[in-house]
């Protein structure tokens, strides 16, 4: 993904789909197996903004147990 961001690419990995079907429909060998497919393709308008993060302090606990 990186190498593919350098040359002006931009990316996606997808999971979560049939990856036993996916390696039929592509005749992989036994010996092979698909962990994941990335989407590589230039973007036609920049990326929406990431929503529903939360701020670190919210989630993070430093040095200390939560009850």
């Amino acid at each position: 993904m990186l190498a593919a961001k350098a040359l002006g690419y931009d990316t996606c990995p997808t999971g979560g789909f049939d990856y036993e079907a996916v390696g039929k429909l592509i005749n992989l060998p036994d010996d092979h197996v698909v962990t994941l497919f990335v989407a590589i393709g230039k973007d036609i308008k920049p990326a929406w903004p990431r929503g529903g993060r939360l701020c670190l302090d919210e989630v993070v606990i430093k040095d200390k147990f939560s009850a």
